[in-house]
């Protein structure tokens, strides 16, 4: 499977908390940060720009050095350079650097004062009373971190929508190569898309002697396996996000998709709508008695509670059930409604389309403008136009009408 740009980025990140811990140089250690932020917020794979050959030392804050490590990593999936920091140091104390208050100097005080080296260590150690008796903490200090640790244990960590998509869209892509799968679909909060997603709720339909969950748990990108069933299985991905699969039945694959994508409250306002009509609504379908009325697909499940189908964007129970039955849901802006772009750099800068292929698409989009925003070499670290190169751009976008 590609490397996704999470990945890097994550990888990047590593190297720069284990760095911290071991009190690197402090240029060194920004100069990885700064590129697992450049990295993440790229709007196409590093992956692809490795394998089509583009220069990656162009990209704001990537250098040769870190352009090698780049394709290092696309290219194994790992850097040796991390391998051998955590040789010296365990990978572990790295996690403790997102527990608000644990720079990498204290993270070192602590494994070498106490032999802390992750959470779990930190949380017993705490319990106990001696992270107190260590030089630079204090009793509120040790509270705080027990605090922090009861907080996060109980929230996953979440991801940017995009950074999720990336994942969804492999695994789905996966998925669509096993034999007998029918149908499969991200549910969630991914499809209500939210603007980051906790883990990856996939239901799929599929024949009953298809080894869907087999082919699951050999996923190239599964860390490790927390359980696996014959209609359920859950997985960590190398990135750490959390995924399950759901095998469901064709016959009620609607209304499991209408119960795991959610909201909670939305679909509690839902049955509570199907409960005054004497009906019961859940995962496996609306139910009049013991005889099942509907569920195979998704538009039944509204419309046994006399409601028009309301998109998964709007199931938050923020006034969208009372609008359908007013008949005024809103309609949901596509990329069809985009009239035009008012920021877009070219390859002149950090883009990575000339001038003329930007205008083409433009016009196949059916723009009626689009803003070249490039950097100056005056306000920016990357790649910039000067004033000479400015004009011969200017002279170009003249001649590049969209309409």
């Amino acid at each position: 499977m590609p490397v996704l740009n999470r990945d890097v980025a994550r990888i990047f990140n590593q190297v720069a908390d284990l760095l911290e811990i071991e009190s690197s140089n402090a240029f060194r250690i920004r100069a990885y940060r700064n590129a697992a932020k450049t990295i993440a917020a790229l709007p196409k794979r590093v992956s692809d720009m490795v394998e089509d050959g583009e220069s990656l030392d162009d990209l704001p804050g990537i250098g040769k050095d870190l352009a090698g490590k780049i394709k290092e990593i696309v290219e194994t999936g790992t850097l040796s350079q991390l391998e051998e920091i955590e040789k010296r140091i365990p990978p572990e104390l790295g996690e403790l650097m997102k527990i608000p208050g644990l720079g990498g100097k204290r993270v070192h005080a602590l494994y070498e004062g106490l032999g802390i080296s992750n959470a779990h260590d930190l949380k017993q150690k705490a319990k106990m009373g001696e992270i107190r008796k260590l030089a630079g903490f204090g009793e509120k200090t040790e509270q705080k971190f027990l605090k922090e640790i009861e907080e996060a244990a109980g929230k996953g960590e979440r991801v940017r929508i995009f950074e999720a998509e990336e994942t969804a869209k492999d695994l789905l892509r996966y998925f669509k190569k096993v034999r007998g799968v029918k149908r499969i679909t991200v549910a969630g909060s991914y499809r209500r898309r939210k603007e980051t997603v906790g883990d990856l709720d996939i239901l799929v339909s599929c024949r009953r002697d298809t080894k869907v969950m087999e082919a699951f748990v050999e996923y190239d990108e599964v860390k490790r396996v927390t359980a696996k069933g014959s209609t359920k299985s859950s997985v960590v991905l190398r990135s750490g996000l959390h995924v399950d699969l759901r095998k469901v039945p064709a016959v009620c694959y609607g209304a499991a998709l209408h119960y795991f994508t959610g909201s909670k409250a939305h679909n509690i306002a839902i049955r509570k709508i199907g409960v005054r009509k004497k009906l019961k609504i859940n995962e496996y379908g609306v139910f009049r008695g013991d005889k099942r009325v509907a569920g195979k697909k998704e538009e039944e499940i509204y419309q046994r509670v006399d409601l028009p189908y309301i998109e998964p964007e709007l199931r938050e129970d923020n006034g969208e059930i009372e609008a359908a039955q007013k008949g005024k849901l809103p309609d949901l802006v596509s990329l069809d409604d985009l009239r035009g772009d008012l920021h877009a750099h070219t390859k002149a800068t950090d883009g990575h389309n000339t001038l003329e292929e930007m205008a083409e698409a433009a016009k196949k989009r059916k723009y009626s403008y689009l803003a070249i925003t490039e950097h100056s070499k005056r306000v920016t670290m990357a790649q910039g136009l000067d004033a000479r190169k400015l004009y011969t751009a200017q002279k170009v976008i003249a001649y590049q009408r969209i309409s």
